[in-house]
């Protein structure tokens, strides 16, 4: 009898120094596991159980939550540098080009044998590139108060209607001298939604003159309601605007001019479509034979 008890408890002993052993094994192994995920740069390690344990399993299962995450924050922190270096590197380019020209004038101008109808042509054109850069740099500050929160919206009632007529209106000459024709259908009965004025002046100001530098000889603008929605069409015709640049029209210093000869930067619908949706509104692009349409959509609030 004892004999036996003392067999059971021999049994019992070696049974357990087994399940230590192997567990062991398998901590052992998900460890050099994870120093390989530290030594290396794989994208899709997932760490493997050797052998079955239910709080093994468990923490191992936890782990691989963890790589994934990690997996994508690396993967998104590479796309963000990725993007950054661009925008700098389209900064530089697009402050670089007025800046020399504003170099070679001022050469021009500090001339003392030029005639004064020269040195003012001279002197015009460097206020010109100056207001380039100003508008480059201000266009970037704005898109970085978005980004860090530091731009508060005071949104009140809001009738789209007389507003967008009025900057329709400041923007009359400049279309004519463009020779563009344009041609409203705005219904005076669409009801007013909270928006904010300034920011909404900021958007149609930015899409305007972005028909002004893209836009061949005419503009439709409409503004409705559609199932609820309250829409805002801006549609012009175009020469250059492709289909694949659709995808890329609201990325930061991105611009459907490969030459960049207009001296701007892609910032001005990359700032639109940020007060739209900031508004919780939608924004939407098309382009159909030559017509590049701008969709602005608020809905109920």
């Amino acid at each position: 009898m004892h004999l036996a008890i003392a067999i059971l408890l021999a049994l019992a002993a070696v049974s357990l120094l087994i399940a230590y052993l192997l567990q062991r094994h398998s901590i052992i192994q998900v460890r050099r596991q994870l120093a390989d995920a530290d030594a290396s740069s794989v994208q899709h390690l997932h760490l493997k159980l050797p052998l079955p344990g239910c709080e093994m399993e468990r923490l191992v299962v936890a782990v691989n939550g963890q790589l994934e995450q990690r997996r994508k924050e690396q993967i998104l922190h590479r796309s963000r540098e990725r993007a950054v270096k661009e925008e700098i590197a389209n900064l530089s380019h697009d402050l670089r080009t007025p800046l020399t020209s504003m170099q070679g004038y001022a050469h021009l101008l500090n001339d003392p044998a030029a005639p004064a109808a020269e040195r003012q042509e001279y002197l015009e054109i460097i206020l010109l590139k100056l207001a380039v850069m100003n508008n480059i740099v201000e266009s970037f500050y704005e898109l970085s108060s978005m980004d860090s929160g530091d731009y508060p919206l005071d949104r009140r009632p809001l009738y789209l209607y007389s507003l967008l007529t009025e900057v329709i209106l400041a923007f009359h000459t400049d279309l004519i001298r463009k020779n563009i024709e344009v041609q409203l259908n705005l219904e005076e009965s669409v009801r007013m939604i909270p928006l904010d004025e300034k920011a909404m002046i900021r958007i149609f100001s930015n899409v305007l003159q972005n028909v002004l530098r893209y836009g061949k000889s005419r503009l439709a603008i409409s503004l409705f309601t559609e199932a609820d929605k309250v829409k805002i069409v801006f549609a012009n015709d175009t020469d250059h605007i492709r289909r694949e640049d659709l995808p890329r029209l609201f990325e930061r210093t991105y611009t459907s001019d490969p030459s960049r000869s207009s001296g701007q930067l892609g910032l001005g619908l990359a700032i639109v479509k940020q007060l739209v949706e900031k508004q919780g509104g939608g924004i939407g692009t098309a382009l159909d034979g030559g017509e590049f349409q701008l969709v602005l959509t608020f809905g109920e609030y």
